[in-house]
């Protein structure tokens, strides 16, 4: 990592931490409140760009800077912006917004330090600084929802928390470092002892990664907590934080673990048909649209665990790095316009949905650009991810994985285009025009977000290049 990326990070943290100091010293109005908060992150992003080609390098051996881990940068950060100016619109009429917006400012923080981390210690103490306030962010409305789904998160996380610490304990008591590269080159040597107790380890750090990204069968609450927790709260939940966990998992299978591939390259694969089948089973049963999108956000897990499957395939790491850019824009989007329906229309079900392209024709397109992009329809930015990770686990030679993640996506495109046939086919039936008209400015925010899922499912050479260079870094 470079100094003026840390320094965007340590921007972001603290200005979580002073500006709600600084509000109630003040007194500020909510406005100026989202003003200062506006402030921070432009500064930020400044200094995110700056990191491209200024800098200089900072404990290199907890955190790395390369293509891909700046380029994933712009886009949490830009979506993150987005989150803010959502929760801010919709949590309006909560006592505690300035902490609520400090705490999400902070856990963002962690999750652009969580994309940069080339050691276990730093990737476990990134992830909890990520994770540790999203509990506080999913009890923003205190209620028995809320409390519900919180304490789910907070014991699946500890747990998880357990399961990475008991792993990186068994590699260290083997390798003696913790450091990726090194890892890698001690086990090329290992007798099969080693490799035994690596086993082990391997299994509960699988267990971790498993409860933070959502695979099955570690999934069962993610559901319940998208849902409980705010929908803009889970917009970020499900849109940015596992898209940041994904950049250094990838250094984990591919760097620390290389050697091992051909071994847990079929276990992931079987993983992975599991995980995509069951997100979308379980995504055709529902009726809520938020729990639509939170078991889909389970089936596209499965297809991210496609890439780590076929680590034969140098295309394997661009279809991971595509599909964690179009997850964030895409993912983070839809859960943000739903965040909009029910705040402003009271719509939370398909049957709510009918006829709304009639009532609001703008967010109706928006919510439209991102379902397909979920779906993988051209000329989108989740197609092109998922152009990239079949064909990765058809040239690792995994032709059946290919085929039976094709499957599943035509599963997905059922349940997302019911919802479009709902809000462009049907009448309106009891839904009324809100008088608050300050939902404009989220939409148009959400828009955005939208409009790039189309650019870079047209301009695919950013995001590839950036892939490919990253690429060159691991040894395969």
């Amino acid at each position: 990592m470079n100094t003026a990326i840390f320094a965007g990070i340590l921007t972001l943290a603290f200005g979580g931490l002073l500006v709600p100091a600084v509000s109630a010293l003040l007194r500020l109005s909510k406005e100026w409140l989202l003003n200062l908060y506006m402030l921070v992150f432009l500064i930020a992003g400044i200094l995110f760009l700056f990191g491209f080609n200024g800098g200089e390098p900072l404990y290199p051996n907890l955190f790395t800077t390369d293509t891909v881990s700046l380029l994933l940068t712009l886009f949490v950060w830009f979506t993150g912006a987005v989150v803010l100016v959502t929760i801010y619109h919709t949590l309006r009429d909560v006592d505690n917004l300035p902490e609520i917006l400090g705490v999400f400012a902070i856990s963002l923080s962690g999750a652009i330090l969580t994309i940069y981390a080339n050691n276990f210690v730093s990737l476990l103490v990134a992830m909890e600084l990520m994770t540790i306030p999203s509990y506080y962010l999913v009890m923003a409305r205190l209620n028995i929802i809320t409390a519900e789904a919180a304490t789910k998160y907070f014991f699946n996380g500890a747990l998880a928390t357990g399961f990475f610490l008991i792993g990186i304990l068994v590699i260290y008591a083997i390798t003696g470092t913790l450091n990726f590269s090194e890892i890698n080159k001690f086990f090329t040597q290992a007798d099969g002892w080693g490799i035994l107790f690596f086993a082990l380890g391997f299994i509960a750090l699988l267990s971790a990664i498993g409860f933070k990204m959502s695979f099955a069968p570690y999934h069962f609450y993610a559901p319940d907590v998208y849902t409980g927790a705010p929908a803009s709260v889970a917009a970020y939940l499900a849109g940015i934080t596992k898209s940041a966990v994904a950049i250094p998992i990838i250094r984990v299978f591919f760097e620390a673990f290389q050697f091992q591939k051909e071994d847990w390259a079929i276990l992931l694969a079987i993983l992975a048909v599991v995980t995509m089948t069951v997100g979308n089973l379980l995504a055709l049963a529902q009726q809520n649209v938020a729990r639509i999108l939170a078991y889909s956000s389970v089936a596209h897990a499965g297809y991210i665990l496609v890439g780590f499957a076929a680590a034969a395939s140098t295309l394997a790491v661009t279809g991971i790095v595509y599909q964690a850019v179009a997850y964030i824009l895409m993912k983070a989007g839809a859960f943000l316009i739903v965040t909009l329906l029910i705040y402003y229309y009271g719509i939370k079900t398909r049957e709510q949905l009918r006829g709304f392209a009639k009532v609001n024709p703008f967010m109706a397109l928006i919510f439209t650009v991102l379902l397909l992009s979920l779906a993988g329809v051209p000329p989108t930015a989740g197609f092109i991810a998922k152009v990239y990770l079949f064909q990765a686990a058809v040239d690792a030679g995994m032709a059946w994985l290919a085929f039976i993640g094709l499957l599943n996506s035509a599963f997905a495109v059922a349940y997302y285009l019911w919802i479009i046939k709902e809000m462009y086919l049907e009448e309106p039936q009891g839904i009324s025009k809100p008088s608050d008209r300050s939902f404009v400015v989220p939409t148009t925010a959400i828009g955005l977000l939208a409009v790039l899922t189309v650019l870079f499912g047209i301009w695919v050479a950013p995001i590839v290049q950036a892939s490919l260079a990253f690429t060159s870094l691991l040894p395969f």
